[in-house]
């Protein structure tokens, strides 16, 4: 019974294991299914979540830019009356109609008097909401209507208004900015959402302002009913998560809302859950299948191991019951038969073995003492590992590849097979058979070949050294990449091409880390013949024999000079401005944050100037592109001429820069005050006229100033401040500073 088990065991331990990796391989992707579950629904959210504050900022800039119009129009018409020539402000740049469809007066009667636009007509719109909410309120309020067919302009459009109030606090009507509704649905394409995704602004009233869905277009002015939205805000939360079914198109969605602060109106932002869920199960569904064929392959694998041992034994027994024909075979095939009694300790081995170590076949008698003195001493441990496990049964044949001393002198490989022919009843070996065969020459040819096929499998410039460095071959691309030919390469050592750009400390260390790790690859400067240096990627390999020394070092040369110009290239396209060459929004940001990290570090107080270049736009209209173009590079010139190394001068697009000053002090007057004088230097040396190809032109410009004086700031929102200041600028009359303040504190 006990033989029985021994020759089942292994077939029922390879099924259990196969079984057991099975059920760990379906366990294993039950736990990372639902791990990548989890993470698909968190990356969304905070993919939500920077989209509604994307969203946030756009409308929130856009509102308050109309509000500041609508001030600056109602202004302007309290001084001017009726001789307003709105289309010249416009035209001057002081309103931005690439925002708004149209500003204008209604006057005290409800009838549209003033527009930018020519020949407006002078229509009643008494009745319309925007007009009648100011009548009989002397507050200074701003509406934002529902989205409206216009009049006038006979298009949907959302209005903002505020009331005309005289100094006797008479009504005098209504100043009014029309902002069509497509600006914000065209902003909201742009966040490709999706086929399924959404993206609205909404009333705090549940009526929506401006809706985009590739699913259902526009449906701006619908009023939604209890919506979970309106529950939240409800709330006194300002944003927050959640899932319902669309009462527009009846899709299911995963939403954002954020408040807009200061405005009755909040975004949303929203994607599908069948657009974002489908393709995590869809991956899911592929992870399962590839677990259920990794489960067949092991059950297959343990199926072909039971049929293999099956194979095994049967081969086994037929070689006992035909040694005859063993022998026959052993003549034929130039193998040598030996038998090791391991009671006596005695070797007999046949006539070809002792020719092949140089005995007459009366010479040579071996034991166990006489054969450990003849093996090789790399080979003694490898003999032991291979032959304990044969002895014990737990391994059917001994193969073992090995070297023996031969009578001349020299090493001879051998491979050696063998098996326990003979037990006892207690299961000890008694007797091994087994053959070898001469492997010498399959050894060096094994050498060879293996050289070749390392060194020259691959079209790339290649290398082959000794163990000393000194280089034996290269190929041709070699020779094309370094100018040298083979027969100036072949004998001299391998650092022939060295440059002497790098020390020897970066020797020393690539070295250190080929005798540690086998392997080295990195950038070198590199010499060709000519004397041209070039950026070499070496990739550094060493070659071993089966004892684990060095035989040779295999080298592979890449030039990757023309590269490394390309990257830099790209580099420079992704964080400078093309036009000017200063650093661009993204690299901006990048500085304004280690700004940040400086205050926080050494108190160092920083700040950032938002410049807007007054008739700008007159010169492009007037004199062509080409023209503002050399303005532009005269204007980052001149800024760059009033700033230190320190600071960073920056193009936003357009005719908008921004200079952050850094190391201000780490007092807030000294800061403030250093950061005006040189806000006063750039518009003095920004009313110098410039002399460009076709004209001379002078403009003037609008500075807002807002301090970094905490490490927690958020560059965007420094950014926005400045913004805000420069706004203010230039409702102040232009060529001026403004320097932001909070208005929680200045409240």
């Amino acid at each position: 019974m006990n033989t029985r088990l021994k020759q089942l065991w292994p077939y029922l331990a390879a099924w259990l294991g196969a079984i057991l990796a099975a059920l760990a391989l379906l366990a294993l992707t039950r736990f990372e299914t639902q791990e990548d579950l989890q993470r698909n629904e968190h990356a969304t959210r905070r993919e939500l979540s920077n989209l509604t504050r994307l969203t946030q900022e756009h409308a929130s800039r856009t509102l308050h830019a109309a509000d500041q119009a609508l001030q600056l129009v109602r202004a302007l018409y309290l001084r001017d009356g009726m001789k307003l020539d709105l289309g010249q402000w416009v035209r001057q740049g002081a309103v931005d109609v690439s925002i708004f469809h149209q500003v204008g007066i209604i006057d005290d009667q409800g009838v549209y008097r003033l527009s930018n636009l020519p020949a407006t007509p002078q229509v009643n719109l008494a009745d319309r909401e925007h007009f009648r909410v100011h009548l009989g309120h002397t507050d200074d309020r701003l509406f934002i209507s529902k989205p409206v067919l216009g009049r006038v302009s006979g298009k949907w459009t959302i209005q903002l208004t505020r009331p005309i109030i005289r100094a006797d606090g008479r009504f005098a009507g209504v100043a009014v900015v029309s902002v069509d509704a497509d600006y914000f649905n065209q902003f909201y394409a742009s966040l490709k959402l999706g086929p399924q995704g959404a993206a609205s602004l909404m009333g705090l009233d549940s009526v929506v302002r401006a809706r985009h869905s590739l699913a259902v277009q526009g449906l701006g002015g619908n009023k939604l009913t209890q919506t979970p939205a309106s529950a939240l805000l409800a709330s006194g939360q300002t944003e927050g998560f959640y899932v319902n079914t669309s009462q527009i198109d009846q899709i299911p969605r995963l939403n954002h809302l954020r408040k807009l602060e200061g405005y009755p109106l909040y975004v949303t932002v929203a994607y599908s859950l069948s657009d974002y869920q489908g393709a995590a199960q869809a991956e899911q569904a592929i992870r399962w299948q590839f677990a259920a064929l990794g489960c067949g392959l092991l059950l297959l694998l343990a199926a072909l191991f039971t049929w293999h041992r099956w194979r095994e034994q049967r081969y086994l027994q037929a070689l006992q019951s035909s040694h005859s024909q063993m022998n026959l075979a052993l003549d034929g095939g130039g193998l040598g038969l030996w038998e090791w009694d391991l009671v006596q300790g005695r070797f007999k081995v046949d006539e070809r073995l002792k020719e092949l170590f140089g005995f007459a076949p009366d010479e040579l008698a071996i034991t166990n003492e006489s054969f450990m003195t003849r093996l090789h001493p790399d080979d003694v441990l490898p003999l032991r590992q291979a032959l304990l496990p044969v002895l014990k049964g737990e391994v059917s044949r001994l193969v073992l590849e090995h070297r023996l001393w031969h009578r001349d002198g020299h090493w001879v490989w051998l491979m050696a097979r063998g098996k326990v022919v003979e037990r006892d009843a207690q299961g000890r070996a008694l007797r091994l058979m087994g053959t070898d065969v001469d492997r010498s020459e399959q050894k060096i040819d094994e050498e060879r070949r293996r050289i070749a096929a390392v060194a020259f499998e691959s079209s790339s410039a290649m290398m082959v050294s000794d163990a000393q460095q000194v280089i034996l071959r290269v190929n041709q691309a070699f020779v094309d990449l370094s100018g040298y030919a083979m027969d100036e390469m072949v004998g001299h050592h391998s650092a022939i091409l060295k440059s002497g750009r790098q020390n020897d400390v970066f020797y020393k260390s690539m070295w250190d880390s080929i005798s540690r790790t086998g392997h080295w690859e990195g950038e070198i400067w590199n010499r060709r013949k000519n004397g041209e240096v070039f950026l070499d990627w070496l990739s550094i390999t060493v070659v071993k024999n089966v004892q684990g020394q060095v035989t040779h070092y295999v080298s592979v040369h890449t030039d990757i000079t023309l590269r490394k110009r390309t990257e830099e290239d790209i580099r420079k396209l992704a964080f400078f401005d093309p036009l000017t060459n200063l650093p661009n929004r993204r690299l901006l940001l990048d500085r304004l944050q280690q700004m940040c990290a400086a205050c926080d570090r050494n108190s160092q107080l920083a700040a950032v100037l938002f410049i807007d270049l007054d008739r700008f736009k007159l010169l492009n209209d007037t004199h062509g592109h080409d023209q503002g173009d050399e303005l532009l590079i005269q204007v980052a010139q001149r800024l760059q001429a009033c700033v230190r190394e320190v600071d960073t001068v920056a193009r936003l697009g357009g005719d908008e820069f921004v200079v952050a000053l850094a190391q201000l002090g780490d007092a807030p007057a000294q800061a403030q005050a250093s950061a005006m004088r040189v806000a006063q230097k750039i518009l003095q040396t920004l009313s110098e006229p410039f002399v460009l190809n076709a004209v001379t032109w002078s403009l003037s410009g609008s500075i807002g100033v807002a301090m970094i004086s905490d490490a927690k700031t958020v560059p965007e929102e420094v950014l926005k401040h400045a913004d805000e200041a420069m706004y203010a600028a230039k409702a102040a009359g232009r060529h001026a500073v403004q320097v932001w303040t909070d208005p929680v504190l200045s409240a």
